[in-house]
């Protein structure tokens, strides 16, 4: 009789230890799905009619959250820019980009007379014009053109979560074929 109910005991344990481990595994596979891809923009960069200087920041702004920033860089005699603005994540991008929203660009803390939808399914060609800044433009010490992000690596719990949900699986397994063994050897 006690060897029946350890039997029952081990084969209940295995059953809650591979439903917790599958939890883990859907959990987790609901968590690490892909973010939404930003919005990129691009495009010539003009301050009062020439082109602006290399290392100018261009800056995105969804209402009053910032939404990306880069550096004018040069190409083919032309001042270019590539911004990514993220896609709407209240932990990492708030108030950033939702389909349509409208983006506000600013060259060197001014204002450009340029704005457009945040769309992430196209490349956004919107080529910017300003009035002189009466202050000194701004600059960034990134490397020119390279996109500023709001997103960090990731951490090393993250990516041991798989194998932690791997391991009570098979422990569960494990214990499920011992209760099983005993019963069998009882019979």
């Amino acid at each position: 009789m006690n060897r029946l109910k350890r039997s029952i005991g081990l084969t209940l344990a295995a059953v809650l230890a591979a439903t917790v481990g599958a939890a883990m595994l859907v959990s987790l596979a609901a968590a690490q799905a892909p973010p939404n891809p930003p919005a990129r923009f691009v495009g010539n960069v003009m301050i009062d009619g020439v082109p602006a200087p290399s290392g100018t920041l261009v800056e995105a702004r969804i209402g009053n959250a910032a939404c990306g920033s880069t550096a004018v860089f040069i190409a083919n005699n032309e001042s270019r820019y590539a911004l990514d603005s993220p896609a709407l994540d209240p932990a990492t991008s708030p108030g950033c980009g939702t389909e349509a929203s409208t983006v506000e660009f600013y060259v060197g803390g001014k204002k450009a007379a340029q704005t457009a939808g945040w769309a992430n399914f196209q490349l956004n060609t919107v080529n910017l014009t300003v009035a002189a800044a009466t202050t000194t433009t701004p600059t960034v010490t990134a490397t020119p053109g390279a996109p500023v992000t709001g997103t960090g690596p990731a951490t090393d719990s993250a990516n041991s979560m798989p194998l932690i949900g791997l391991m009570l699986v098979a422990v569960a397994l494990g214990l499920g074929g011992v209760g099983i063994a005993a019963r069998v050897r009882n019979q």
